[in-house]
């Protein structure tokens, strides 16, 4: 979603579709911005004295006059209105200032310094806005634990898997794993493509290997691209990587044991999911929707390692290349 600033012709729009008793997050929709943009928009911007009733005018009234006074007081060169919205937006979604920083660069050539954003923060903390809470944090390391028996039938080695799937010049080489939720009784799929960092996310409802094939038959009705290779560890859960391979038109391999870096993509994916289904979500309380939504963050945030674009911005270019 675009954060650019709302313009007079968008407040015009808020206000037409709430005196319609639109929803926040319709209009969000309609006007391809997040939720939160317009829900703060509504709150900051109606006066105490409207009754709770939204205009346009008056929004842009009170946006301009607040815009005024923080240049006067401004505290940090370069952070304007647009700066400021951006962070908070973004911050909202668990997005490092180091990403921030880029897809400013990158996309709006606005240049400001991951240092800037963190210090901008603090300052923010002093004045009694907890943004700091809504940064992301590194999860634990990976320990390993226990011994493993490859008791897969007709598993084939990652050594056997293409050089291609290595190179990240094509769409549809990916890795997958099971997320567990509260009590071990919830449980989430995830495949993420190797090239374009795309991500897929479906409530299972176990870890088991029907679940997984189940899971996949759901994604193989739904997914916008071919897969070439599927790669996973060697969880009982793929069993049945033969059914999803023929499924998915797709060779199937599995990591070694205890080489989570053969797979390293996914467990960071995992990493980002955890960020907003932290250990302990019981998955069976999360909805579709709410899913869809995580899904649709990863996959439209900026991402250090695709040179802050996002996985869709890569997906694209695949596409427009092809």
């Amino acid at each position: 979603m675009g954060a650019k600033h709302l313009t007079t012709e968008d407040r015009f729009y808020i206000e037409k579709r709430r005196t319609d008793n639109t929803s926040i997050r319709c209009i969000a929709k309609e006007l391809a911005r997040s939720p939160s943009t317009i829900s703060r928009e509504v709150r900051r911007n109606t006066p105490s004295d409207f009754q709770g009733l939204y205009s346009h005018r008056a929004a842009t009234n009170l946006s301009k006059a607040r815009r005024t006074k923080a240049s006067k007081g401004k505290a940090f060169k370069g952070v304007d209105a647009f700066i400021d919205s951006y962070i908070r937006e973004r911050l909202s979604t668990h997005t490092s200032p180091d990403v921030i920083s880029g897809e400013l660069r990158v996309k709006h050539q606005r240049f400001i310094s991951e240092n800037t954003i963190y210090r901008y923060i603090s300052h923010l903390e002093v004045n009694g806005e907890p943004l700091r809470a809504q940064l992301p944090h590194r999860g634990k390391a990976y320990k390993r634990s226990g011994t493993v028996r490859l008791t897969i039938k007709n598993r084939v080695d990652i050594s056997e898997r293409p050089k291609i799937a290595d190179e990240k010049t094509e769409i549809g080489h990916v890795e997958i794993d099971t997320v567990v939720g509260k009590d071990h009784k919830s449980n989430l799929l995830t495949i993420v493509d190797k090239s374009s960092k795309v991500v897929t996310i479906r409530k299972i409802k176990n870890k088991s290997a029907d679940a997984v094939i189940k899971g996949f038959e759901d994604v193989y009705g739904s997914t916008f691209y071919d897969f070439k290779t599927i790669t996973a560890d060697n969880g009982t859960e793929f069993a049945g990587h033969e059914t999803i391979a023929e499924m998915m038109d797709a060779d199937f391999y599995f990591a070694k044991p205890y080489s989570s870096c053969e797979r390293g993509l996914n467990e960071h994916t995992n990493g980002l999911i955890r960020r907003f289904l932290p250990k302990g979500t019981d998955f069976n309380l999360v909805t579709e929707e709410e899913i869809a939504k995580i899904e649709h963050i990863l996959n439209t945030r900026g991402r250090a390692s695709l040179g802050y674009y996002s996985p869709y911005d890569i997906f694209m270019q695949h596409l427009n290349a092809a």
